[in-house]
């Protein structure tokens, strides 16, 4: 099967999840025999051919009054670009991925007269918490648009499923949730030893946040809970990587908990597996996670998580188990739970070695591609 990807961000370029997503489930398909094509941004147009996976780019490096207008010309430009390959090599399906790519998939859909899958991986209204300004109700109508137009609909959580029929109106019989996955083989392989004097002194634990530094992820409440935990564990040293407001969070951390805390900005993914292998728990307290792929990269490292008991996090992370679930949006709860597993070492190794064996038998790309696969063939029949 020959489906045609279109996403906003594919490896290097990368804002969030639904990079390592495509790149992971489009290399896995390849591996299985399937012939996928990813069209994507870049800084000029060029074919790539990487893990049997053909990557064809189009020229993003434009300037544009909003994200909305650059989006529409992204969309435009992915068109076009389908069009020119599927006069070469011809495709089955369209596979869309989050709201920007709506309007070039479904041109892409009736130009071709295609069959259309598209993921949805977060709502406007999920991640916004509002439909009131024209920006947030243009992207929630492309993606009522998506999920109209697409054959079958794929979303990334369990309880997402639900969010995605009511907020769209979608049948039952058309929605499909299929997890994200981790590649074991990546962290397994990983190699590079950390500088750990670089996050903290050698008698202190580090506590990982990894994640956008949004309200979404709820890094605030973290920071909250981090004088509470300091009293119970003041060997805990918190360290809070990601990208965003990362100046107004460190600000009111650092105003908190001072040299306690540490911000190294962005952290490459070779410095990233070294740190999860080094932390002793992630911490995730995200308001909103349709999925949340943080606790399962965590758990490939034998590390357990504490994390808010919100979307795809339940599925995810099982409470006393693999991790420990918090109330959304409580400090207290988070500083409750994160000193339990601090207060027993034992215990959050063990939760850390059955995450591992968790993530081994359920989120695994091979099975996550086998299902999509299954998904292509009930929208081309």
């Amino acid at each position: 099967m020959k489906p045609l990807f279109l996403t906003w961000e594919y490896p290097p370029y990368k804002a969030g999840g639904i990079a390592a997503h495509c790149e992971d489930l489009a290399t896995t398909l390849a591996a299985q025999g399937h012939e996928p094509i990813v069209v994507t941004r870049g800084e000029e147009e060029k074919v790539e051919h990487r893990d049997g996976v053909k990557i064809v780019r189009v020229n993003t490096n434009v300037s544009a009054p909003d994200t909305l207008s650059w989006a529409m010309r992204f969309s435009h430009e992915m068109e076009k670009k389908a069009i020119e390959i599927h006069k070469k090599e011809d495709i089955d399906l369209v596979h869309g991925h989050d709201w920007m790519t709506v309007p070039g998939a479904i041109g892409v859909k009736k130009t071709l007269d295609v069959p259309m899958v598209f993921t949805v991986h977060s709502t406007t209204k999920g991640r916004d918490g509002t439909l009131e300004g024209d920006y947030q109700k243009t992207k929630h109508n492309l993606e009522w648009y998506g999920t109209y137009e697409a054959e079958e609909v794929i979303t990334v959580g369990r309880e997402f499923s639900d969010e995605v029929k009511s907020t769209f109106d979608v049948p039952d019989e058309k929605v499909n949730y299929i997890p994200n996955g981790v590649d074991l083989e990546k962290f397994d392989n990983h190699s590079q030893s950390l500088n750990r004097g670089n996050y903290a002194l050698d008698w202190e634990n580090i506590v990982l946040f990894v994640g956008r530094m949004y309200p979404q992820k709820g890094p605030g409440h973290l920071i909250e809970a981090m004088p509470e935990i300091l009293d119970s564990r003041p060997e805990a040293k918190f360290v809070m990587c990601g990208s965003g407001a990362t100046e107004h969070y460190k600000g009111i951390a650092k105003s908190k908990v001072g040299e306690k805390v540490h911000f190294p900005g962005y952290v490459s993914d070779e410095e990233l597996i070294a740190l999860m292998k080094n932390a002793e728990m992630m911490v995730t307290p995200s308001v909103y996670e349709p999925f949340g792929i943080v606790p399962l990269e965590a758990a490939a490292c034998e590390t357990s998580t504490v994390g808010s008991y919100t979307g795809g996090m339940k599925d995810t992370i099982v409470h006393e188990y693999t991790g420990l679930h918090t109330y959304p949006e409580d400090s207290g709860s988070i500083a409750y739970q994160v000193n339990r597993a601090l207060n027993d070492p034992g215990w959050n190794d063990w939760m850390g070695d059955n995450a591992r064996e968790r993530v081994e038998d359920n989120f695994r790309w091979e099975q996550i591609a086998g299902w999509t696969t299954g998904i292509y063939r009930s929208a081309t029949e």
